[in-house]
């Protein structure tokens, strides 16, 4: 009888789950939506203050064709807001793109632009980095690749960039209860922080490509109560999954997210000034930068 009253149990609460679930993917899809300016071909919008998984999110996406624009990570000379690196690229939108090393403002992880490597994955990114952006020449590919495996790729991709974790990886969404297992494990023995074990919820920023190779760029606000609480990987995950995305990869978050565009500025709210405004920019090393063909 208690082993009966036990599975009963555990079915009531996957079905409660998968029940909140949808009911939140169906308040995301129909959501009120503000439409981001952008050049003909690409179209955005922000989702402002709606409530799923419990919380209050504020989330902005853009999406377009690498057939009609080009995508390139650009690096600047020193940290900069991404505001003023876009400008200086040339985009007409863009996001923040990978981590960095904080002590001395380079990348910390695997970077190759223009067929030359700038920087290969730092030791203690290795934990959470799973996965590739590779930039070709009229497509943008993210797959799977462990630290240390980049150089299989080079051959076919000059502009690339490691991060992660992955979120999905072939239509595929990432399980990532083993993975947020061994980040607390190494965020306890490194004390290097909650944001590395990806189980509090933070500002995200995420890359991702649909089956017909558009690519979308998603930006989720947070540390705002009551405007935006931010969301952990798994949530993350869920709302590409919600976008329809086959394979997506999360980038630099916390209050390096940040999403421009040359009609409409800054378009989310990054966090570092702690308000829920377009002014909290922070100074990042590397940048997606976006520009119609």
């Amino acid at each position: 009888m208690r082993k009966f009253l036990s599975l009963f149990i555990i079915l009531c609460t996957t079905l409660l789950s998968a029940v909140a679930q949808n009911s939140d993917s169906v308040r995301l899809v129909t959501a009120p939506r503000e439409s981001i300016t952008l050049p003909k071909g690409a179209e955005g919008y922000t989702v402002k203050r709606v409530n799923i998984f419990s919380s209050t999110q504020t989330i902005s996406v853009i999406r377009y064709s690498p057939r009609h624009f080009s995508t390139a990570i650009v690096l600047p000379k020193e940290l900069s807001h991404l505001s003023a690196t876009a400008i200086a690229s040339g985009a007409d939108f863009g996001v923040n793109a990978g981590y960095w090393d904080v002590t001395n403002s380079l990348p910390s992880t695997f970077l190759r632009i223009d067929g030359e490597q700038i920087a290969q994955t730092a030791e203690y990114e290795k934990e959470r980095v799973d996965g590739l952006l590779c930039i070709g020449r009229r497509r943008v590919v993210i797959d799977a690749c462990k630290a240390g495996e980049e150089a299989s790729f080079a051959a076919k991709y000059e502009d690339i960039l490691a991060s992660g974790p992955l979120l999905i990886d072939e239509g595929k969404s990432v399980d990532h209860n083993a993975y947020t297992k061994n980040m607390v494990e190494a965020a306890h023995k490194k004390d290097i922080g909650a944001h590395y074990t990806y189980v509090r919820r933070h500002p995200r920023t995420a890359i991702g490509t649909d089956r017909k190779g558009k690519v979308y760029l998603v930006v989720v606000d947070g540390r705002s109560a009551g405007n935006a609480d931010g969301v952990t990987i798994a949530e993350l995950t869920k709302i590409c999954e919600w976008l329809g995305l086959c394979d997506a990869i999360n980038l630099d978050g916390g209050s390096s997210s940040t999403m421009w565009g040359k009609q409409a500025g800054v378009i989310n709210h990054p966090s570092r000034n702690r308000k829920f405004d377009h002014e909290g920019e922070r100074r990042v090393s590397s940048i997606l930068s976006v520009k119609r063909r």
